[in-house]
């Protein structure tokens, strides 16, 4: 299914006109929703939602989206929070949807379907760029069938891969937090042992501000400290037109910063040292707050 004759460079002629409408579509492991966003943020469609289907594989997830994709017509950009590892549009990890998905160009794919310019990000990624304020270090976990994890440094985005990251007795966090734990221990246990993960968060990080997302999130029974905030679920669509506005810039090094034998700077951004580089940071726009 083609949305556009021209595939996707008629996307690209619309991204020119003064009026965006961005499709944003949030990527669960129980269900695919999608919205229309103006390009202030401001939801101008219903919401829609497909389940997930137990055997997520990539065939069977384009299908939906694209299936989305005509509820919510007249859209001219696409932007899609992904449960999983994504770079550049390209699918890493995805444990908890089906085969099939490693190396597997997701943005591509929609792009050559959908006729439209498309961007991809993890979905916790894409939640907390509808949710931080952009100022200071802000870390954002989601609650669902996995866990989710993203930190924004000034509105700087920095993903996270906490969820298979060593919390209690041997067991990662998504292994004692995930939706199947809950499920398995109950909601007293979970949330005791979400509370410790909690504590455990902001020691490890020091940070500002700690925002809490996701389908499970609606579970916590216990009062929150004045720095901890559950956001709605509505954030992982609406960050998808924050998705759009948060564009990098590289900033270069002053010439008589650079030794020598510099290298050439790496295409992320990322520093270089190694190879005798002084590099500065990427800037990257803060979300404006939903």
């Amino acid at each position: 299914m083609k949305l556009s004759k021209n595939g996707a460079n008629a996307g690209v002629e619309r991204v020119r006109s003064k009026t965006m409408r961005t499709l944003a579509i949030d990527i669960g492991g129980t269900g695919i929703k999608a919205i229309k966003l103006d390009e202030n943020g401001k939801a101008i469609s219903e919401r829609t939602r497909i389940p997930t289907p137990k055997k997520a594989t990539p065939k069977a997830l384009v299908g939906i989206i694209c299936e989305l994709a005509k509820m919510q017509s007249g859209f001219d950009r696409v932007s899609v929070g992904f449960p999983g590892l994504v770079k550049d549009g390209v699918v890493y990890t995805a444990v908890n949807l089906g085969k099939g998905w490693s190396g597997f160009d997701v943005g591509k794919e929609l792009q050559k379907k959908l006729g439209r310019p498309v961007r991809v990000a993890n979905d916790a990624d894409v939640q907390g760029l509808g949710a931080v304020s952009g100022k200071g270090l802000e870390l954002v976990i989601t609650l669902g069938t996995g866990f989710g994890s993203v930190l924004f440094v000034d509105g700087r985005r920095v993903h996270l891969e906490l969820g298979h990251h060593p919390f209690h007795e041997g067991k990662t966090y998504e292994e004692e937090l995930g939706h199947r734990a809950m499920a398995k221990k109950g909601k007293k246990k979970w949330n005791k042992l979400l509370r410790e993960a909690l504590d455990e968060l902001k020691r490890t990080f020091i940070c500002d501000r700690l925002y809490i997302g996701g389908g499970d999130a609606k579970h916590i029974n216990f009062k929150l400290s004045p720095d901890v905030e559950v956001v709605s679920n509505e954030d992982g669509l609406l960050g998808g037109i924050a998705l759009w506005r948060a564009e990098r810039t590289s900033v270069p090094a002053a010439p008589e910063t650079r030794r020598k034998d510099a290298g050439p700077v790496s295409s992320d951004g990322a520093s270089a040292q190694a190879k005798g580089v002084a590099v500065a940071p990427k800037v990257r726009i803060p979300a404006t707050p939903q």
